[in-house]
């Protein structure tokens, strides 16, 4: 994001570098003077932005953010996001039918969006430096707006859209090497990520007219009713209506944009966790996966090897013992506070993969339908144990480096954990 002091604001190097290389696709021109610190012009209002003002303003600080000082002219318009929606609704893709029943709505209110020129700036950088980031923005207005227009009475409809197109935009201050890294993210790439949504507040709190509660819940997206989120790992009623409805937005769009069964497994992830996620914005995809009954590969055989839940409860002991031995030994409340906050994760972790009731039955008494929840389960259980890995270890950096070392060979334990196999690798078709 770019910085701000009393001696003025400092351009973010990677936002003017994706700047700077989408105006070599579309065209982005000073909407006034941009004026260093001094009272210098570095660049005069209407004039096209060039590598020649990259190299003034990595050298100067601004009396204003460069984002209020810059206009697209062309690229992400109201027009070209209502083009783009009519053929998103007129596909196949599995949203689709979660959108449809609030197509027409849509469709007529996303011309009157108040697309501020930060935005759009943003949006159009986004276009031409990470074009596929556009799509994802897209189907978050898309599907924020019809999980909004759901409610009784609707949310805020206007609200809801620009909080799911403009809720990644903080994406595009981050360095291009940790992005789109989401698989095998190491700490470093995560500790970059996880500030996204706040920059994206940020930003858009200081540049644009947009309502503080837009803003604030756009830096709410990533967060979850149980304070298993990030980045503030806020919970329960302290996270907005908006921000729980765009967390069910950012979490159904990234499930449903590889897998098959998507709308299977999109449910499956919304609902796993009871009070993970508020349940007044998962039905609308819960009731369309239910209504699509998609077809889902699940293996017919149940190979050997030790089951998923079973490395885990071995792991949970082994916290268990070490949390008794360190609280004898005297360590500071911060690193019993990150062993207890993994013991009480985990522990409705299991309770939840329990509650499914198909664990302990043999293959001959499974059901299709119980085959697919185990295959889910086991997916599940991986990503949400990588990224209780990755909230510890970031906890773990305050720490003393000796209870830091004391506690990290455990991390390594829990991926190993849920790096089993799932016991039904993929090799039949079976409706869900």
């Amino acid at each position: 994001m770019t910085a701000t002091s009393e001696a003025g604001v400092q351009a973010n190097p990677y936002a003017l570098d994706a700047i700077i290389k989408a105006s070599e696709t579309f065209s982005i021109v000073a909407s006034q003077d941009i004026v260093d610190v001094r009272g210098l012009k570095l660049w005069g209002k209407g004039q096209a932005v060039s590598t020649a003002l990259q190299q003034r303003l990595l050298e100067r600080k601004l009396q204003k953010p460069l984002e209020a000082c810059l206009e697209a002219e062309d690229g992400v318009t109201l027009e070209h996001l209502h083009e783009q929606l009519t053929q998103w609704l007129d596909s196949a893709a599995p949203l689709v039918a979660v959108v449809k029943p609030s197509a027409l709505g849509l469709l007529a209110r996303v011309r009157q969006l108040p697309l501020h020129s930060v935005a759009q700036l943003l949006l159009t950088t986004a276009l031409a430096t990470r074009p596929h980031t556009l799509p994802h923005a897209l189907q978050g207005m898309a599907l924020a707006g019809a999980m909004a227009a759901s409610q009784r009475p609707a949310l805020d409809l206007n609200l809801a859209m620009l909080g799911g197109l403009l809720h990644d935009v903080g994406e595009v201050y981050i360095q291009p090497l940790y992005l789109d890294q989401h698989h095998g993210l190491d700490l470093m790439g995560y500790k970059h990520l996880v500030v996204h949504p706040r920059v994206a507040q940020f930003l858009l709190q200081s540049t644009t007219d947009y309502p503080a509660d837009l803003c604030h819940a756009i830096g709410e997206h990533h967060e979850r009713m149980d304070g298993s989120g990030y980045p503030a790992r806020i919970s329960g009623t302290q996270i907005s209506p908006l921000g729980r409805l765009l967390a069910v937005m950012e979490v159904t769009l990234g499930i449903t944009r590889n897998h098959t069964a998507p709308l299977t497994r999109a449910s499956f992830a919304l609902r796993v966790l009871p009070g993970e996620f508020d349940a007044r914005f998962t039905h609308l995809i819960c009731n369309a996966a239910m209504a699509a009954a998609e077809p889902f590969e699940v293996g017919a055989g149940m190979p050997g090897g030790e089951h998923p839940l079973a490395a885990l409860a071995r792991w949970f002991q082994d916290m268990q013992g070490l949390g008794l031995m360190l609280r004898q030994q005297g360590v500071s409340d911060a690193a019993l506070h990150i062993i207890d906050l993994a013991l009480a994760r985990v522990t409705r972790q299991r309770v939840a993969w329990n509650a499914l009731g198909a664990w302990g039955l043999s293959h001959a008494q499974l059901t299709p339908r119980d085959k697919v929840e185990l295959d889910l389960a086991a997916g599940e259980l991986r990503q949400r144990q990588r990224e209780l890995q990755r909230e510890c270890l970031l906890l773990a950096e305050r720490l003393p480096p000796n209870e830091r070392n004391s506690i990290s060979p455990l991390w390594e334990e829990l991926l190993a954990s849920v790096n089993v196999q799932s016991e039904y690798a993929p090799k039949a078709v079976q409706t869900a």
